[in-house]
């Protein structure tokens, strides 16, 4: 009796509770939705959500933007690619990140560069602290958010592995991105920062949300510590990374 049991609730199916940051989300049929979402309880998943785009949708599509946070009933099925939702609710309903000009592509940005660096199918609370308690510094903040990104990248690379060592002297230095350390001389290679990026990735590095505004880069510095930290990105991780959000954000931070 007890395998029939188990066998019963493996098959039809539990619904489980879990907070989810949603990344993603592209067209499926005519009404439905599938929506990539990083969960609390099971990682990088893949949601088919039916009826979205009717007007008598349970789950609206406007709670499903980028970075989004749900309160999510879902269904986990071992060994498929596409889970289903039972309900969905924006954990903060008045939340105006999707709306405003500038945090809106940020959010995009953010939600792109966790898709494309994130492959964990299992739970990884730290991580997702992190991530909801920038969101939400991310919503909070009423100055520049311009800095915003770098700062994720910076911080994502510690939950990813290759958070960057601050440099032990006091002098200018050159990062070595294939290090991952600040250096007195030039490397011997041709992944490195010269000594005014370095400089700004070092006061990037001793920043957090609650002063990161006070950082003030031109347009043309902005983007080129963000080409530096995706080439940092491309030698520390398994695949290369492309940002196609990237010019959209670069155009809005001008």
């Amino acid at each position: 009796m007890r395998i029939l049991a188990l066998l019963f609730l493996k098959y039809c199916g539990l619904i489980y509770s879990t907070r989810g940051i949603v990344l993603y989300q592209i067209n499926y049929g005519e009404t439905s939705v599938v929506t990539k979402v990083y969960t609390e309880l099971y990682g990088l998943q893949s949601y088919i959500i039916n009826g979205v785009r009717t007007r008598k949708a349970k789950i609206k599509s406007n709670i499903l933007q980028p970075l989004s946070m749900l309160d999510m009933g879902v269904y986990n099925r071992d060994k498929r690619n596409l889970q289903r939702v039972k309900y969905a609710n924006a954990i903060n309903p008045t939340s105006q990140i999707g709306l405003d000009m500038v945090k809106g592509p940020l959010a995009i940005f953010i939600a792109e560069v966790l898709f494309r660096t994130i492959r964990e199918e299992e739970p990884n609370q730290s991580l997702f602290d992190f991530l909801m308690q920038f969101i939400g510094d991310l919503e909070a903040e009423d100055g520049s958010v311009a800095n915003y990104h770098l700062l994720f990248m910076l911080e994502l690379t510690g939950y990813l592995g290759f958070y960057p060592s601050l440099p032990t002297s006091g002098s200018t230095c050159y990062f070595d991105k294939r290090e991952g350390v600040f250096c007195e001389e030039v490397p011997q290679h041709g992944d490195w920062m010269d000594k005014e990026s370095s400089g700004l990735l070092q006061r990037m590095l001793e920043a957090n949300t609650s002063n990161i505004s006070s950082i003030k880069l031109s347009s043309a510095q902005r983007n080129d510590l963000v080409n530096h930290m995706i080439a940092f990105y491309n030698l520390h991780l398994d695949a290369r990374l492309e940002i196609k959000s990237h010019k959209i954000l670069q155009t809005v931070m001008q």
